[in-house]
């Protein structure tokens, strides 16, 4: 059984190793970031859960601030917990918390295929404000939901 809980400092070692498996897999974050840690622990935050089996981290979300709307940040899953619905619970809890916005470059095909199943709505695409290390700019999906809506099974 998963448990989704409030993110302590205790977990950031366990949250880094298993971003740093999501990098090695999907290349997400793009850039391995200087400070992981400190990667995950962005200056907007309001707050950040870790999903735990068997007490390891599986999963992270962030919930940031930015003018007008909370937005999900930060949000993976460990390979190998794919498909337990260790990315649904985490979105639940940060819709549960007030996030109704998120985004997503366009070649993440599963990220996209999880927020459009638990009832993300695409509300614009644009370049992102980063580059790539080869200079291009992706292409940024742009979602909406209300977080006060019930979420699609």
């Amino acid at each position: 059984m998963v448990l989704v809980r409030p993110r302590n400092p205790a977990d950031l070692p366990g949250c880094v190793e298993a971003l740093s498996e999501v990098h090695e897999s999907d290349d997400y974050p793009h850039r391995w970031p200087q400070d992981p840690a400190a990667w995950l622990t962005p200056e907007n935050m309001m707050a950040a859960w870790v999903a735990e089996h068997d007490n390891h981290t599986v999963g992270h979300v962030v919930l940031i601030d930015k003018p007008g709307a909370l937005w999900v940040s930060r949000l993976f899953v460990r390979p190998g917990h794919r498909g337990s619905l260790v990315g649904d619970s985490l979105l639940r809890q940060a819709r549960t918390a007030g996030a109704s916005m998120l985004d997503v470059i366009e070649h993440s095909s599963k990220a996209i295929e999880l927020y459009e199943r638990t009832g993300w709505t695409l509300v614009d695409t644009r370049p992102a404000e980063w580059t790539m290390s080869d200079g291009r700019r992706p292409v940024e999906r742009i979602y909406r939901v209300d977080p006060h809506s019930n979420e699609r099974a």
